[in-house]
């Protein structure tokens, strides 16, 4: 059972059906470069979570590489701000490889925007 923050250990998305089920029930939320799709499960003591770079945007693999690296990074350092469990998946949509700064502002809007629909 999800209930409180220090609970809440991060995991690696794994599994089609998952992933397909996020795309199929999950809720999305945007803040600036970032989108996030979230599938809420309480059942679970865990969030599961996978990033992804567009190819289209950045055709070279370094970069995409790069910036998923960044991704999660982030995502491991603000971990205790996060109280929702389930299965998501973060995107980066931008144009340009971003800053670790920049990036770090814009994880921070979206989980701060993500946990105001979970509490309501």
């Amino acid at each position: 059972m999800c209930q409180r923050k220090n609970d809440i250990k991060l995991r690696r998305l794994k599994g089609r059906s998952k992933i397909k089920s996020i795309f199929h029930n999950g809720k999305s939320y945007r803040y600036q470069n970032l989108l996030l799709r979230l599938e809420k499960k309480t059942a679970l003591s865990f969030l599961a979570v996978g990033v992804s770079v567009s190819k289209k945007d950045f055709p070279r693999a370094i970069d995409r590489n790069k910036i998923k690296r960044h991704l999660r990074n982030e995502l491991n350092k603000i971990n205790h701000n996060i109280i929702f469990c389930g299965y998501c998946m973060v995107f980066y949509d931008g144009e340009k490889i971003p800053e670790k700064d920049a990036l770090s502002k814009q994880m921070k809007g979206l989980l701060k925007k993500a946990n105001k629909a979970f509490i309501s």
